[in-house]
């Protein structure tokens, strides 16, 4: 090869072409390191990903979770559950809600004799759960006053019990 040397130098003392090739290839790595550097610490930083606590003891009680929807299946229970929107409690949240359900036997009957509470929790954000008793009102009928920090999305779980009977509704709605 007429005109170059050893050490990539033309005999005229100029660079051989293509002497940044390998620059770009080193460039191109870091911009991927750095990317992904980047991506870690906003993945790490964020969301665990732990959406039930003590996941691995509720796995083993599968089975009694559907013995118990299956004898809640076979009491033929019909519970409704709704809310309307209510000035606050004094000192409390800003925005409230009045939770009614109504309960009733697989005779259409009214069902009083219950221990009613209720779950109210947010999907989107942790640390904004709350949790009311409802008062019988007769007929079926239980309440509460709850006063939430946010309005949106809400599930809601209402827990009755009685000596021979437990009972669960799940719902989600949007408090506006």
């Amino acid at each position: 090869m007429a005109g170059q040397r050893q050490g990539g130098q033309r005999a005229d003392g100029q660079r051989a072409d293509g002497w940044w090739y390998p620059y770009i290839f080193v460039g191109g790595m870091l911009v991927i390191i750095a990317v992904n550097v980047v991506l870690i610490l906003f993945a790490t930083g964020t969301f665990t990903g732990l959406e039930t606590e003590h996941h691995y003891d509720r796995g083993l009680a599968y089975n009694d979770n559907l013995r118990a929807a299956e004898a809640q299946e076979a009491l033929g229970w019909t519970v409704s559950v709704d809310y309307v929107k209510t000035d606050p409690p004094a000192g409390a949240d800003p925005h409230g809600i009045t939770l009614e359900a109504h309960f009733k036997d697989r005779d259409g009957q009214p069902i009083d004799d219950l221990d009613v509470r209720a779950m109210l929790v947010r999907p989107t954000s942790a640390g904004h759960d709350r949790q009311a008793d409802m008062a019988p009102q007769g007929a079926g009928r239980y309440t509460a006053h709850v006063g939430l920090p946010l309005m949106g999305l809400w599930n809601i779980r209402v827990l009755a019990d009685r000596a021979d009977a437990h009972y669960q509704l799940n719902r989600r709605v949007q408090v506006r």
